[in-house]
Parts: structure tokens; C-alpha cells; sequence
């Protein structure tokens, strides 16, 4: 008698909870047609939505999804509660010149008090910008699909002193980028540092940061011969103690040893780190008026020690983003030319590496992209979205080929109690590569209308190219959504 009262102590919260989990569910179902009178979409109605939306245009997609959010983060009485679980999944299916199913998020999360825990593919954007206007965060846009991890996060800014006046919040992952022509069975280390100075009903608050990426591990397609060091190269080491040096991003050449011995480190990880190292140092001021909140921030670029030495200090994302009640501007600047210089990483000389090569790797050589989208900023494109003869060139197709650009982004939200229109427009030059100068400029811009009475969503989005990216391209979106909630 006493065993199975213990028993039904035991699985009691565990079913009531389970049956939590089937409560306050929010359901989607959508239907989506996108056509273009070229061989591909206009840059605004394919970019930054998570790899949903082919390339190819002339499609019918279909959308089916299911979320379940934390049920409160605060009880009655304005205490965090100490635990809450949730989930989403979301399915999309594209019929037309191009034909697959994706399974887009399929994610279980879980928060006890500050931290958060979640493993599966689910939508973030990385870095300190207007999330809902911007072209784009420089290192993770939500350009691509989500990548599989594990992660353990503070996911909202949480006070560390009692007056509020010092917070911070951060994330730490591990992810799985799969295999690909060049590289088999990779994985990301992924990690954030922000903090915010200013108590939470200031008028200024100021927030500064960093975020740290790096692909690493697995091994090439085909073993190759490392002529520097002198040996077969026939995977990538992965270890626990080359995954220390992946976290703490130290140099495997500190000795100045580099290639002398043969451990199968590649020279181009034994000369530098071991896997890609990349990410953003981050800057932003927050300042709320009677007429709306403004946002000024700033996102520098490293890979290569550059920035270190100051070497691409020019290079970066500003941007300025407005919001009130009803409307919310953005205006930003992307610059990515300077890159340090075209010395060389490899320069003896500190204050002279350059090259970085934004998104590039020798090693991972379809560099910073997922499934053939860039993770990072959109402005940044693999060769294939450039050129429709890609994958008869002997080019990489993922290859960031024009990664020197310098894009002028600017936007706009307006909502009317059921209507919200949006307007996009984006300006983009590139010098072309280093030793390969060849000046490209591209106009892109969309229309967007947002239409939503009752459970019932409609939207319209017009959009168009012009320029020598892709000469002219035309492009339109009509959907229709249902949302549920049970």
C-alpha cells in the first residue's frame, strides 16, 4: 500500500504536467504561392527567413506548426516561477521548380528560474540589433535554417546586483552541421557574452557584448596531402583537448612550432587555432523619448586577429532603429571591404594581416553557410545565388565569392489596428575581391501588407532587383494563415 502511494506521488506531477504540455498550444496552418520572373526570387522575399523559402521561384508552399510556450514566467505574485517546460515544431513543403519538406524548428526547451535549456533547431537571431527591421545581424541573421544544438543560456537580461543596475545574459551550444562535399560530420561551438548597464526604467541604457562561432572537427570528403607539414590529412582532430582550444580560441602556435610536428593538425590550423574562428564585438545605447524609443548600435567584425590590431576597424554593421506604438524605422550601414588589408593573414608583421576572407575557410570550404545559405548577413552571398552557371564552374557554389561589400539598408513598419505595411529598400556595392576588382551595384527593395481579422492572416509582398547582381528580377508573395490556439 505504501509502495504504490509512493508511486502516485511520483508520477502525479509527471502526468499533470504532461497534460500541461497538450494545453494552451498555439497551431498555424498556411498556405503560400511565390512566383518571379527570373530563374530565382528577389533578394527581400527569400532572404532572412530561416531556409524556408527556396531560391527558385514559381513555388506553392504549404506550412503546418504547433508551439507551446512557457505558461508563466511570473506567478501571482510577480515571483519567477522555478520551472516551465515548452516546445515547437514547424513544417514547411515547397511543390514547384523546386520540390522538399523541411522540418524548420523542432525544438524542446525547458527554464528553471534564469536558465533556459534547449535542444533541437529553433529561430534566433545573435547581436545587438532591431531584430524585427534590421538586414540582417552580421553573424547570425536567421538567413538559413536553424542549425541542430544543444544549448544553455540566461535568455533574458537578468540583474546580478540588487539595484538592478549591472545584467547580463548569455549562451553557450554546441551544434552539428552535418556533411558536405567538402567536409563530413562538422560541429559548431557556439557561445554569447551581454551585459546591460542601466536599471531596467531608465531612459539610457547602454549594452556591450560579444559572440563567438567556430567550426570545427569532422574530416575532409577526400584526405588530402598538408605539403607544409609533410603528412596525410585524412580528418580533423576533435578531441576533448582540441575542443578546449576551441573554446578558449588559443593559438596552437605559440611555441612557433607550427607544422614541426606531425599530430595530423593541418598547417593551417596548427599555424592559427584549431577550427574557424569568427564572430562580432558588440555596442549598443538605448534611449527612450515621448516620441518613441531609440536604438544606436554597433557590430565589429573578427576572424583572423584584425581587429586585434585595429587592422578592419572600418568594417562592421551600424544601424539606428526608431519605434513607437505604431511605427518603427531602421536605417543601417554595412561595410566589409577593408577586410585588414590584402597582406595576408599570414603577415610576420601583426599590424599588416588582412585578407580575412569574411565567411571563408580553406579547410571548410563551403565556409560559413548551411544547406547553401550564408548563416550570417544576406549581404553576403555564396556564389551560386550570384550565378546560375554555379554548379558547372569549378567555383565552390557555397564559396562567399563577393564578400567585399559595402550596403546601404533602410525600413519601415507601420501598423493600423488590423493592417501593418512594410517597406524594405537596400542599396549594395562590392569592389570585388582582392587581386579581382571588378565593381558590382544592386537595388533591391519590397512592399510588404500584412492583413489580419480574426484567427485569419493575409499577406501581400511585391519585390524586385535591379542592377548587375542579377540585372532585373520581379517577384511577388501572397499567403493566407490560420491561427489556433487550444
Amino acid at each position: 500500500m505504501k509502495k504504490n502511494l509512493l508511486i502516485l506521488l511520483l508520477i502525479t506531477p509527471v502526468l499533470t504536467y504532461s497534460q500541461n504540455l497538450l494545453r494552451n498550444n498555439s497551431y498555424q496552418a498556411g498556405l503560400s504561392t511565390y512566383l518571379t520572373t527570373g530563374n530565382q526570387l528577389p533578394f527581400w522575399l527569400q532572404s532572412n527567413q530561416y531556409g524556408e523559402v527556396p531560391f527558385e521561384g514559381n513555388v506553392i508552399q504549404g506550412m503546418v506548426s504547433v508551439h507551446h510556450e512557457y505558461d508563466s514566467t511570473y506567478s501571482v505574485d510577480q515571483r519567477l516561477n522555478k520551472m516551465a517546460m515548452g516546445y515547437g515544431l514547424r513544417a514547411v513543403g515547397n511543390v514547384g521548380r523546386i520540390i522538399d519538406l523541411r522540418l524548420t524548428e523542432a525544438y524542446l526547451k525547458g527554464r528553471t528560474g534564469p536558465f533556459e535549456f534547449f535542444a533541437g533547431r529553433r529561430r534566433e537571431i545573435i547581436g545587438l540589433v532591431d531584430t524585427t527591421l534590421s538586414s540582417g545581424s552580421y553573424i547570425w541573421s536567421g538567413n538559413a535554417l536553424p542549425l541542430p544544438k544543444v544549448q544553455l543560456s540566461i535568455p533574458n537580461y537578468t540583474p546580478i546586483l540588487k539595484n538592478k543596475l549591472l545584467s547580463l545574459k548569455g549562451t553557450y551550444a554546441h551544434g552539428w552541421f552535418g556533411s558536405t562535399d567538402s567536409v563530413q560530420n562538422y560541429y559548431l561551438h557556439q557561445k554569447t557574452f551581454y551585459a546591460r548597464l542601466g536599471k531596467p526604467q531608465w531612459q539610457i541604457k547602454f549594452y556591450a557584448g560579444f559572440n563567438h562561432q567556430v567550426q570545427w572537427g569532422g574530416k575532409p570528403a577526400v584526405p588530402f596531402y598538408d605539403a607544409k607539414t609533410d603528412q596525410i590529412i585524412s580528418s580533423f582532430p576533435s578531441d576533448f583537448a582540441t575542443y578546449i582550444n576551441v573554446v578558449s580560441g588559443v593559438s596552437l602556435n605559440k611555441n612557433l612550432d607550427a607544422g614541426e610536428i606531425k599530430d595530423g593538425v593541418p598547417f593551417n590550423e596548427a599555424f592559427n587555432r584549431a577550427g574557424n574562428h569568427l564572430g562580432t564585438i558588440d555596442i549598443a545605447l538605448d534611449f527612450k523619448t515621448h516620441l518613441g524609443t531609440f536604438m544606436l548600435y554597433r557590430q565589429s567584425i573578427y576572424e583572423d586577429g584584425s581587429l586585434f590590431y585595429l587592422n578592419n576597424i572600418s568594417d562592421g554593421l551600424l544601424g539606428l532603429s526608431f519605434k513607437s506604438s505604431r511605427l518603427r524605422v531602421d536605417l543601417e550601414y554595412l561595410d566589409t571591404r577593408s577586410q585588414g588589408g590584402n597582406t595576408g593573414s599570414g603577415n610576420v608583421i601583426p599590424q599588416l594581416r588582412g585578407f580575412d576572407n569574411y565567411f571563408n575557410n580553406s579547410l571548410y570550404e563551403d565556409g560559413y553557410t548551411y544547406l547553401r545559405r550564408t548563416l550570417g548577413t544576406p549581404f553576403l552571398m555564396p556564389f551560386h545565388q550570384l550565378s546560375s552557371n554555379a554548379e558547372s564552374s569549378t567555383i565552390n557554389p557555397n564559396f562567399l565569392y563577393f564578400n567585399r561589400v559595402k550596403a546601404i539598408h533602410t525600413s519601415l513598419s507601420y501598423w493600423l489596428p488590423n493592417l501593418q505595411a512594410h517597406a524594405k529598400y537596400s542599396f549594395i556595392e562590392s569592389p570585388g575581391r582582392y587581386g579581382s576588382e571588378q565593381v558590382l551595384k544592386n537595388h533591391s527593395a519590397s512592399i510588404c501588407l500584412l492583413y489580419k481579422t480574426g484567427s485569419m492572416h493575409y499577406q501581400l509582398s511585391v519585390a524586385t532587383d535591379v542592377g548587375d547582381f542579377w540585372k532585373s528580377r520581379r517577384g511577388v508573395q501572397l499567403s493566407v494563415v490560420k491561427k489556433l490556439s487550444f
